[in-house]
């Protein structure tokens, strides 16, 4: 499993990224964080604090460029 973050749900709080253990989450131009899966521990930090729902845990093989 790894973290995923929707773009259109994402208001650029930056909690997750300021909590990720891993430092797997970064922003992006327009205020939007994105996981980098290659860093992404899958722990779930992100998903508890986000209080937009934005961040979700996914399972590798349906993520954009798997399988």
């Amino acid at each position: 499993m790894k973290a995923y973050i929707d773009p259109d749900k994402c208001i650029g709080c930056v909690a997750c990224i300021a909590e990720c253990p891993e430092h797997a989450i970064i922003m992006l131009p327009g205020f939007r964080s994105e996981v980098q899966a290659a860093k992404c521990s899958g722990c779930g930090h992100c998903v508890e604090l986000c209080h937009r729902k934005a961040s979700v845990l996914r399972d590798e093989s349906i993520m954009p460029g798997h399988g």
